[in-house]
């Protein structure tokens, strides 16, 4: 009798299932870490550029940024910031209509609101959700 050998290689926690009535069936969608989904499935191009800039800020210097901190690391206005920032909250709404649960990627406020150095006017200051930085920045870019 002839032997078929199957070597799959797939995401950690993707279920594969065998059957003679329907073949093989394989649901990527569970057990799918929420911060890749989100990034990946979620999030437009300005809402990871928004994003990724935040977890490289955050990794080098610590959480307690501005949204200007952010556009000086992406070398665009505080306008286009705010506009990606805008537009993501459009996105959290989705993913909170569709899973029932907070995005787990976003801005946490952190109580902090004043003036900044080097430009007029109060900024208010953000860090992401503990452990969120890493997993954007293990995301591939685009």
């Amino acid at each position: 009798m002839p032997r078929l050998t199957l070597t799959l290689d797939l995401p950690e926690g993707t279920i594969v299932s065998l059957s003679s009535e329907t073949g093989i069936e394989v649901s990527p969608e569970r057990g799918r870490d929420p911060v890749e989904e989100y990034w990946t499935d979620y999030l437009s191009p300005s809402g990871r550029k928004l994003y990724r800039a935040a977890a490289e800020i955050q990794d080098t210097r610590g959480p307690g940024f501005s949204l200007e901190d952010v556009a000086r690391h992406l070398s665009v206005d505080y306008e286009s910031v705010k506009s990606y920032h805008r537009n993501s909250g459009r996105t959290a709404a989705r993913w909170e209509r569709e899973k029932g649960n907070s995005a787990p990627v976003q801005l946490v406020f952190d109580g902090n609101y004043g003036p900044q150095e080097g430009i007029s006017g109060w900024r208010s200051r953000y860090r992401l959700p503990d452990g969120v930085d890493g997993k954007i920045l293990a995301q591939p870019t685009r």
